[in-house]
């Protein structure tokens, strides 16, 4: 079992009642910014994907991005 990174990054802003991620054009809410980014990354990548917490960039706050996050996904886990 490996476990590899995905350039793709996950942008979280705050909505109402929760979270929003966004990634590769699908969107995602959850009741906390990690939940979101996880939602998101499931319904791109499948059941078998984790996400880490990753810096922000310098343009983020003005985009109204709180949290990015990055994919990691287990190839070859039964």
């Amino acid at each position: 079992m490996t476990t590899a990174a995905n350039a793709s990054s996950i942008r979280v802003s705050p909505a109402m009642g929760g979270f929003v991620a966004t990634l590769r054009g699908q969107r995602a809410t959850g009741r906390t910014h990690r939940d979101a980014a996880l939602a998101v990354a499931r319904k791109v990548y499948g059941a078998k994907v984790s996400v880490r917490s990753d810096y922000l960039r310098r343009s983020d706050p003005a985009a109204n991005i709180q949290y990015r996050y990055h994919i990691t996904h287990q190839r070859g886990a039964a």
